[in-house]
């Protein structure tokens, strides 16, 4: 099992937009559903640090992940592209 964990700061007052396209129905996660090996797409807020949030991403192994990644690198980055003023900042934990 391959998972992958991001962190992000949410810019004030774009939350819902946020929650709507990184939670586990969102534009992330049918993205990655395009890949026969995701297996989940969770989105975790933190309660003291309202601005805060993890996604997990969890692929059946790391080939599955670079299969997605050659068939929709681009379709990626282009979410990724339009999603950036919603955060000010995002870092990858693991």
């Amino acid at each position: 099992m391959l998972t992958r964990v991001w962190e992000y700061e949410v810019v004030a007052g774009r939350e819902a937009e946020f929650e709507e396209l990184y939670g586990s129905a969102g534009a992330w996660a049918q993205l990655f559903s395009r890949s026969t090996g995701h297996v989940s797409t969770e989105l975790y807020r933190d309660i003291d640090r309202p601005a805060r949030y993890l996604t997990v991403d969890r692929f059946s192994d790391t080939g599955s992940w670079q299969r997605f990644l050659s068939e929709h690198g681009d379709d990626y980055a282009d979410l990724d592209s339009r999603c950036a003023q919603l955060t000010s900042s995002e870092v990858e934990i693991c």
